[in-house]
C-alpha cells in the first residue's frame, strides 16, 4: 500500500472560507475537475480513485473537506503529477488550461434534472440557508478573534522578547546542525492547513504528517508567546539554506503558522496547544515552552479575572461557529438527498472505473 497523506487545502476561518487550493494543485501535469451539484458522488469518486493507486504502492495525497467530516475535496499523484478535486463551491475551481491540463468531469451529465425540478423551491430555500449559516459561523469565528487578540494583548504586555530571540536562536541551532542542503537551490515550499475547524470541532492530521519525521518539537504556551513568529523565522532560515519546506497554517487564523516541516531534515515544529493540543509520545520529541521561558508568570495572577473571561467568551464564541457549521452541514445533508435520487450512480461508477484504470495504468 503507498503512503497516503492527509491535509486540508481550505479552512472555516474567521476571515471567511480561506483557499489554498491553488497551492496545493500547483505543479500539476493533469489536473481533473469534478463538477456537479451536491450528492453527485464527486467524495466517492475521489476516494475510489486514491484507494486504486495507493493500492499499487503509490504514494497520494487526499485534500479533505473542512465543512463534511467524512467528505474528499481531492487527491493528488506527486509521482504522476495527476490530481482530481472538487471544483464546486466554496472552492470553485476552473479550467487554467483547458484540454491541455485541466480536464473537467461533470457528474451533472448523470443527474436527471426533471427529477429535481419538483422540489425547485425547497433546493433554492436549502441552498440559501446553507449560505447564510456559513455566514453566521464566519461571523461568531471573526468575533472570537477579536477576543483572541485582546487575549494575546494580556500576554504580550508580560512578554520577554529578547528571551524569545534566545530560544528561536538556540532552536536554530540544534535543527541545522548538518551543512547547507544547497544554498543555490531554489527549495520547494508548500502551503497547507495540518487542520480544520469543522461541523464536529478542531481536527487535525499532525500524527499522519509527521510519521515519518525523527525529531518533533512541540512548541507550548499562551496565546501571544511568540509561536508562529518563532516557526516563521525557522522557515525562513531553512529556506535560506536550500531546504525544502512545508507551512501549515492555523485553519482558524490563516495569517498565523501553527507548524512547519523540513523534510531535509526530518524535523517539525509545530504548535502543541489547544485547540490542537499535542504533547510527545515519542522518545526523540522535544517540548519548546514559550510561556515559562518568555512570560512573566506573575500575568496569570494579576490578570486573572481578565484572563478567565477573556478565554471564556472566546470558547464560547467558537462553540458557536461549530454549531453553525454542524446546522449547515444538516441542511447540506437535506439538499444532497435532493441530488442524490436524481444521480445515475451506476453510470458514475462506470466513470469512476474508467478514471482508475486510466490513471493506475501510468504508474510505472
Amino acid at each position: 500500500m503507498g503512503e497516503v497523506k492527509n491535509y486540508y487545502a481550505g479552512s472555516n476561518s474567521s476571515l471567511g472560507f480561506y483557499s489554498l487550493y491553488e497551492e496545493a494543485l500547483k505543479g500539476l501535469e493533469q489536473l481533473y475537475i469534478l463538477k456537479g451539484g451536491p450528492g453527485t458522488g464527486k467524495s466517492t469518486l475521489i476516494r475510489q480513485v486514491g484507494h486504486a493507486v495507493a493500492e499499487k504502492g503509490t504514494a497520494i495525497e487526499y485534500l479533505h473537506c473542512s465543512s463534511d467530516n467524512g467528505s474528499l475535496d481531492g487527491v493528488v499523484i506527486p509521482s504522476l503529477k495527476i490530481g482530481i478535486v472538487d471544483g464546486t463551491a466554496p472552492h470553485v475551481i476552473d479550467p487554467k488550461y483547458p484540454g491541455v491540463v485541466d480536464c473537467i468531469v461533470n457528474l451533472g451529465d448523470f443527474r436527471d434534472d426533471t427529477k429535481l425540478k419538483a422540489h425547485k423551491n425547497k433546493i433554492v430555500e436549502l441552498t440559501d440557508k446553507i449560505g447564510e449559516t456559513f455566514s453566521k459561523a464566519y461571523e461568531a469565528f471573526a468575533e472570537a478573534r477579536n477576543v483572541h487578540d485582546v487575549l494575546e494583548s494580556i500576554y504580550l504586555s508580560a512578554m520577554d522578547f529578547r528571551e524569545a530571540h534566545q530560544v528561536t536562536e538556540e532552536l536554530k541551532g540544534k535543527i541545522f546542525t548538518k551543512n547547507a542542503e544547497n544554498e543555490e537551490h531554489v527549495p520547494t515550499v508548500r502551503h497547507r492547513f495540518f487542520g480544520a475547524a469543522t461541523p464536529k470541532g478542531p481536527v487535525h492530521f499532525y500524527d499522519n504528517l509527521t510519521e515519518d519525521v525523527s525529531k518533533r518539537y512541540i512548541v507550548k504556551g499562551r496565546a501571544g508567546t511568540g509561536k508562529s513568529t518563532m516557526m516563521k523565522k525557522i522557515a525562513t532560515h531553512a529556506e535560506s539554506l536550500g531546504y525544502d519546506v512545508e507551512y501549515y497554517y492555523c485553519a482558524f487564523d490563516p495569517e498565523s503558522i501553527d507548524m512547519v516541516i523540513i523534510p531535509g531534515l526530518e524535523t517539525v515544529i509545530l504548535d502543541g496547544t489547544d485547540p490542537h493540543t499535542f504533547d510527545p509520545d515519542r522518545e526523540n520529541d522535544e517540548v519548546v515552552d514559550m510561556f515559562i521561558r518568555c512570560i512573566d508568570p506573575s500575568i496569570e495572577v494579576e490578570q486573572a479575572d481578565a484572563i478567565h473571561e477573556t478565554e471564556t467568551s472566546y470558547k464560547n464564541k467558537m462553540k458557536q461557529g461549530t454549531r453553525y457549521l454542524s446546522d449547515a452541514k444538516s441542511l447540506h445533508d437535506e439538499l444532497e438527498a435532493y441530488y442524490g435520487q436524481a444521480m445515475d450512480f451506476e453510470a458514475i461508477d462506470r466513470k469512476t472505473q474508467e478514471l482508475s484504470t486510466a490513471i493506475v495504468n501510468l504508474i510505472k
